[in-house]
């Protein structure tokens, strides 16, 4: 049983190693995002060909249900003044339910749109607010699905 120990056993050489090879603490968090809720009064332009658009009316934002915790992640750097984030949410236009009522369209697209957006985002440095540019892809099943930017 002493074997076992010695052989267990670290040398303060070897402590003192570990010490000087590991890396310094970071000034990055990384954090869940746990709820997303928007709401826009405003209405824009939705395409829904190359050549046809509708109005939006009001849009709805909330968190996709069906996203794996995976997917609504952030991490921020405070010594960069940097954030990212990737979070996946439901968009609710009630202009596509006045297209299908209409009956032109298919009845799936009453669905909501689903999309992940990543945000890549400059902080002010009092961390009082931040500048995001970022990227939505739309996921199977919505009505953009496929769509590429342009």
């Amino acid at each position: 049983m002493d074997a076992e120990r010695d052989e267990l056993a670290i040398s303060p050489d070897e402590i003192a190693e570990r010490r000087r090879t590991r890396s310094e603490p970071t000034e990055k968090t990384v954090f869940r995002v746990a709820g997303l809720y928007g709401f826009s009064p405003e209405s824009l332009p939705f395409p829904i060909s190359r050549t046809e658009t509708i109005d939006s009316g009001p849009i709805s934002i909330s968190m996709d249900p069906e996203s794996d915790s995976m997917t609504n992640l952030g991490v921020i750097d405070y010594e960069n003044c940097y954030l990212r984030v990737r979070y996946s949410g439901h968009m609710i236009f009630p202009g596509i339910h006045e297209l299908v009522t209409s009956g032109k369209h298919d009845l799936s697209l009453l669905g909501p749109v689903r999309a992940t957006a990543t945000d890549e985002c400059i902080v002010e440095p009092d961390l009082s607010g931040w500048r995001a540019l970022g990227t939505l892809d739309f996921l199977p099943g919505s009505i953009w699905a496929g769509a590429a930017g342009g």
